[in-house]
């Protein structure tokens, strides 16, 4: 894995290219962003993935038993429905069905906002931190296709939940036992922190650190500091909230 930033040679590629490429041949995907920003094929398969593994979860799970998971997750949240009413814990399993139900069928539109505002940040910490040169629309493109590792990771809880995955155990943070984290059964900080080394969320920041890198005309390194050094930052936070939770 060299620092040199590939140059624009070619035929240009096309959407379904792009997202074969991203699994083989990343470089080449994220090169042709510097030719189009064009961005709507992964969107798209994003899409079509959200609703079925929302599907799978209505179906298979259901939003009851994923909310009871959710409370028997959370200490604190646990000690609050047993120690309401059963009036005042009805109405807080309710919200929280509603809650999980409706963030999963808005979820396309969920995902397309996280990723803007992630843009809004990775920007210009590229450009006016590192000195690099890419626009917010390049960066934007990068996110959609580093983001496909999600999209498998979503496929594989789908046919996991049709194949017979136990309902108890289901959670919407942590599906699939891709990460030290989901081995352990006591929330805190420690089951937090070990979660965030998913080995697809690691899969994505190394090919976001590689996009960023090419779209910004930067050294590769760079890309790794500014995706990982954020992540981070992120983990750090959500392991002290893990904490006050517990």
């Amino acid at each position: 894995m060299t620092d040199q930033v590939l140059p624009i040679e070619g035929q240009p590629l096309t959407q379904v290219q792009r997202v074969v490429d991203t699994f083989i041949a990343p470089s080449k995907t994220f090169t042709d962003i510097l030719r189009s920003s064009s961005w709507w094929l992964p969107f798209l398969l994003g899409v079509v993935v959200a609703y079925a593994l929302t599907l799978g979860i209505g179906q298979k799970v259901g939003w009851s038993t994923v909310v009871d998971n959710e409370i028997q997750a959370n200490p604190k949240l646990q000690a609050q429905v047993a120690d309401a009413s059963p009036e005042i814990a009805a109405t807080i399993h309710k919200r929280m069905l509603y809650g999980y139900e409706g963030s999963f069928f808005a979820s396309p539109v969920i995902n397309i906002l996280s990723l803007l505002f992630m843009a809004v940040i990775l920007w210009p910490t590229i450009n006016f931190g590192f000195a690099g040169k890419a626009s917010y629309g390049q960066v934007f493109s990068v996110l959609n296709y580093a983001y496909l590792p999600a999209m498998i990771k979503g496929l594989i809880a789908v046919i996991v939940l049709y194949v017979g995955s136990s309902a108890e155990n289901f959670t919407v943070e942590n599906m699939l036992g891709t990460n030290p984290g989901y081995y352990i059964e006591t929330p805190g900080a420690l089951k937090t922190l070990l979660t965030s080394f998913d080995i697809f969320t690691l899969w994505t920041l190394v090919l976001l650190s590689m996009g960023l890198a090419i779209v910004a005309r930067t050294k590769r390194s760079t890309g790794f500091i500014v995706v990982f050094g954020w992540w981070l930052l992120i983990v750090l936070v959500k392991t002290g909230v893990g904490a006050l939770q517990s």
